[in-house]
């Protein structure tokens, strides 16, 4: 891959010297630390700075922390579910309806885990009548035969699941966290995104680490007992059956004394594993942004250099220079860009903050060349990969016509209708109609000799 984007560059008479920014997706034959297409791209240009895409960058956050501990797989296999429950037959869905017209179930997405915040949301606010209605269904007699018996026992086993206070609690601490995961989520895919939402990822990473602690843990039970209440159920953990292990003969090394009590089983277990987990899950999967940040950060704040002393901005300047060197080659002098600095920001007026402003500011009063430095820079950082793609639509076409049309089909068919949907914005523009007669006249039966 990184020998094909080097000769496309070649092809295109872009010397790869000139790049100064990188972006892929999250696949391990991009941003392998060893092997990587980032990696051999920076062998050769150091300064060709890698970014990864940092909307699916998040959605990987989540889902580390769900696959992080067995109760957190049972809690999303009981909310799949419900969802497959109620959806799978009308009857059931027209017994839900009735107790929860608003607030309807919905499956869990394959794709976008912050998303599974629409799947929880109707059992952290109406779980009282979902479990109403599994009870509705479970206790109607006029369900009969085989399938009628199935029916009522499953109702049965979900209103059982989903009654208990450590299902209940469990609901609570996914739906907080993300809702917290949600909004950075949204943030990280507009439009206008740049590094310095770098912030946003810190606001929600302190927020991690405040939930993390008893104080955190207790304010998820108090709430989670209001939902307790609403069911009639008591707000205690109930104690697990303890498993038979069969006796090891060589007993070398003890296992770990399993937690007896189920409430701090719980929050050992499950609580803290999942928040621990997202915890180091975004400290290393947004290291590279962050570090990008370290070195640009300075350029968002230009207004605010006024209150800083020359040897502060000087030694940001350097860090800079130094990043965008290689040998004896350097896109900026330090102490040039000190002073350009200095200079612009006595200019500013108060509107002007963010560095496109700034760049905007320069282009309009024709400064670039009294402050080469400063446009170079400037230019650098606005061109700077922040997001290859939305974590929102990163879907597989192939997987999407396979679905819509819910039948095999050959192999030829299969590729015309590929094409169709990834060129969905050049087959709008044909006339179907010269199409389809052109067609029948060539599929007709009885053709004219």
């Amino acid at each position: 891959m990184a020998e094909t984007i080097i000769q496309q560059l070649e092809e295109m008479e872009l010397p790869i010297d000139n790049l100064r920014g990188q972006g892929y997706d999250n696949g391990a034959n991009m941003i392998g630390k060893n092997n990587g297409v980032q990696k051999k791209i920076l062998n050769i240009n150091p300064r060709a700075l890698f970014v990864s895409c940092s909307a699916h960058t998040l959605n990987l956050v989540v889902n580390d922390a769900a696959n992080c501990c067995l109760m957190a797989t049972s809690f999303f296999d009981i909310v799949q579910r419900v969802y497959v429950y109620f959806s799978s037959s009308t009857h059931r869905w027209v017994v839900f309806t009735s107790h929860q017209p608003t607030l309807t179930v919905k499956p869990l997405s394959e794709t976008r885990w912050e998303s599974r915040i629409d799947a929880i949301k109707p059992l952290r606010y109406e779980l009282g009548k979902i479990y109403d209605a599994l009870l509705e269904i479970a206790d109607d007699t006029s369900l009969t035969g085989s399938s009628g018996s199935t029916a009522r026992s499953d109702a049965k086993a979900l209103a059982n699941s989903v009654a208990k206070f450590k299902f209940v609690v469990s609901i609570v601490v996914w739906y907080n966290i993300l809702f917290e995961i949600n909004i950075t989520s949204k943030q990280l895919q507009a439009k206008d995104l740049d590094h310095a939402a770098v912030q946003q990822l810190q606001h929600t990473q302190a927020y991690l680490v405040d939930c993390r602690s008893d104080i955190g843990f207790a304010r998820m039970l108090v709430d989670a007992a209001e939902i307790a209440k609403d069911l009639e159920i008591p707000p205690t953990f109930e104690a697990e059956p303890r498993l038979r292990r069969r006796k090891k003969q060589f007993a070398y090394e003890a296992e770990d004394e399993p937690v007896q009590d189920p409430k701090q089983n719980f929050k050992v277990n499950f609580f803290f594993a999942i928040l621990d987990t997202a915890i180091r899950s975004v400290e290393e999967r947004f290291e590279q942004m962050r570090t990008i940040e370290s070195v640009f950060g300075f350029l968002y704040h230009i207004h605010g250099l006024e209150s800083k002393t020359s040897q502060e901005i000087l030694e940001c300047c350097m860090k800079l220079e130094s990043a965008l060197q290689h040998g004896d080659n350097r896109d900026l002098v330090a102490s040039d860009l000190c002073g350009e600095l200095q200079s612009i920001a006595r200019r500013l007026s108060e509107e002007t903050k963010s560095p496109q402003d700034v760049f905007r500011f320069i282009l309009c009063q024709n400064l670039e060349d009294s402050l080469p430095n400063l446009c170079i820079a400037l230019r650098i950082l606005l061109t700077l990969p922040v997001s290859v793609a939305s974590g929102e639509r990163r879907f597989s076409k192939l997987k999407l016509i396979k679905t819509y049309i819910r039948s095999s089909m050959c192999q030829v068919r299969l590729v015309g209708f590929a094409t169709l949907s990834i060129e969905h914005e050049l087959a709008d523009k044909l006339d179907l109609k010269d199409l389809v007669i052109d067609f029948a006249q060539k599929k007709a039966r009885k053709v004219q000799f």
